[in-house]
């Protein structure tokens, strides 16, 4: 490596660390979020079927827009996760 490159620091990975195997990304950008759950121009009477929430970042957008909200999750840490996060706005098996 030429000296003149510095090298960079490494990221410190914050929150659950995502499992590759199962094919994860975690949406942390809540631009993102925004303007999907904005497109995505739900009414208050419709019901949403969210595959993989994840940490629940988007899940939280949608439980305002929508009447209600289905997630289905089956990363066990993932599941914890999204119920600490919506324990007062839903109903959790």
């Amino acid at each position: 490596m030429p000296k003149d490159k510095k090298k960079r620091p490494k990221a410190v990975a914050t929150g659950p660390i995502a499992d590759k195997s199962r094919g994860q990304h975690f949406l942390k950008n809540p631009l993102v979020v925004n303007s999907i759950v904005e497109k995505s121009n739900l009414k208050a009477t419709d019901v949403v079927l969210e595959i993989g929430p994840g940490t629940g970042n988007m899940t939280m957008k949608l439980l305002e827009a929508a009447k209600k909200v289905i997630a289905v999750e089956v990363d066990p840490r993932m599941v914890a996760e999204v119920q600490k996060r919506v324990a007062e706005t839903c109903v959790c098996p």
